[in-house]
This record gives structure tokens, C-alpha cells and sequence, in this order.
């Protein structure tokens, strides 16, 4: 049975989200990449160091300091490299964007070379190793990577899930949201009833207040 035009324009979506998701992989691998390679000059400078001081100096005590000083050097840029997990990242986004290539590979060659015998089937099989290999992500693309890969491809092709959530911005300026220091809420209870007022202070946004008071009236 022929798929409808609604369902091919569902995979044509995915193989979209599957393209653009392996170009959010490759920049965040090249990322990370670029952070360990930036780590890790200093590293080759202070190992380099540390074998020119030991052949060089022959004061033995200068000699301890300066090697203690190299050694805790390439010991916090050591600890920063495992602290921040920069080559898990970087394993990981390749091995994502190696899958994403691949889905959307598959879903090209469906739609090119075999568009006749595509099947609900089919496209429900693509859904769900598209979302298999989002579930299978430990860590996000950074937010950096984010915002240059929508502003991209926004409004040309169909973008993932990932990159159609923008992020909300409070701003300060005078009769915004963080200037209403109170808002009260007019409430009318017949006579003789309780009635339960409630006061909402924001004080720097930080917190919300809300104060409960009850009255007869």
C-alpha cells in the first residue's frame, strides 16, 4: 500500500532532523577537539620544560622546586581534561554523527531509489532509531554550537527538537515583568464569606513570595 503525502513529508522531515543532527555532532566533536588541543600546548610545554630544567640545572634544590612546580602544573591540566570529560565528549559526537550520516543516508537512498515500496513500517523504523540514538546521548550539544547551526538552517529545513526550544530571557528594563514588585488579584466573595486574598512579592526574581491572608467580610 502507497504511503500518503502527509507520511513521505514526515521521513523527508526526519531525513532533515537526521542531516542537521549530525551537522550539531561533527561541530560539537570539532568543539572539543579545538578545547583538548588548546589543553594540551601547555601540557607539551611543560613536558618539554621539565626535560631541559632536569638537563640544564644542576643546583639540586632549585632543581626540586621547579620540578614540583612543572609536575602540579601538568597535574591540574590533567585534572581539568578529566574534570570537563573532553575526550568522552569527543568519542561520543563522532560516534553520534557517524549514525545520524548513516540514517540519513538511508532515507535519502529509500526516497531516490525505491520511493514505490516505502512502508509505514519503514518510516516508523526511522522515527525510532532517530530517537534511539538521541537517547543513547550522555552529554548535549553545547549551546554555542546550537545557536550558530539554527540560525543556519532555521526556516530551511526542518530542525530537531534540540534546536526548536529558545532560551527565555528575563530582561530588567522599566515596566517589564521584574519591575512588578506586587501583583494582587481583585477576587468578590458574597458577604459573610471567608475570602482569601493572595499577594505575590518578586523581589529580584529570585524568589516568589506569596502571602495568604483570610477575612471575613
Amino acid at each position: 500500500m502507497p504511503i500518503t503525502e502527509q507520511q513521505k513529508e514526515l521521513l523527508i522531515q526526519y531525513k532533515d532532523k537526521a542531516f542537521i543532527s549530525s551537522v550539531l555532532a561533527e561541530e560539537s566533536n570539532n568543539y572539543f577537539t579545538f578545547i583538548k588541543n588548546l589543553i594540551n600546548i601547555p601540557l607539551i610545554v611543560t613536558n618539554s620544560a621539565m626535560v631541559i630544567i632536569n638537563a640544564i640545572i644542576v643546583d639540586q634544590d632549585l632543581l626540586k622546586v621547579l620540578n614540583i612546580i612543572l609536575n602540579s602544573s601538568t597535574g591540574l591540566i590533567l585534572s581539568l581534561i578529566s574534570n570537563f570529560k573532553v575526550y568522552e565528549h569527543i568519542q561520543l559526537f563522532n560516534q553520534v554523527k557517524c549514525k545520524f550520516n548513516k540514517l540519513s543516508h538511508v532515507i535519502d537512498n529509500k526516497l531516490t531509489n525505491d520511493s514505490d515500496r516505502i512502508t509505514c513500517e519503514f518510516i516508523t523504523n526511522i522515527i525510532e532509531d532517530y530517537d534511539q540514538i538521541y537517547d543513547g546521548m550522555e552529554y548535549t550539544f553545547p549551546a554555542s554550537v546550537k545557536k550558530r547551526i539554527k540560525k543556519q538552517y532555521e526556516g530551511k529545513l526542518s530542525l530537531p527538537t534540540s534546536l526548536s526550544i529558545d532560551i527565555v530571557e528575563l530582561c530588567n528594563k522599566p515596566g517589564c515583568c521584574s519591575n512588578d514588585k506586587y501583583v494582587q488579584t481583585p477576587t468578590t466573595t458574597p458577604a459573610n464569606t471567608p475570602s482569601i486574598t493572595f499577594t505575590t512579592e518578586n523581589k529580584n526574581l529570585d524568589k516568589n513570595y506569596i502571602n495568604v491572608s483570610v477575612s471575613n467580610t
